[in-house]
């Protein structure tokens, strides 16, 4: 595995090569929150539930 840093956070990440380009670079977590999490509620907290099942703040 290469040398992957993310692109939001700056921690390593471990994902095959396929799905890292696929999160733009970065950890799933990190591109919820970067592209999915405050959609249907501007400015929402990570800290808050977005609503979608796959929400890291719901679990």
């Amino acid at each position: 595995m290469n040398d992957q840093t993310c692109q939001r956070c700056g921690e390593p990440v471990e994902l095959d090569q396929e799905d890292f380009e696929l999160f733009e670079r970065m950890h799933p977590e990190c591109f919820h929150y970067a592209f999915e999490h405050d959609l249907t509620k501007p400015g929402l907290s990570v800290d808050e539930d977005c609503g979608d099942p796959a929400c890291p703040s719901g679990a």
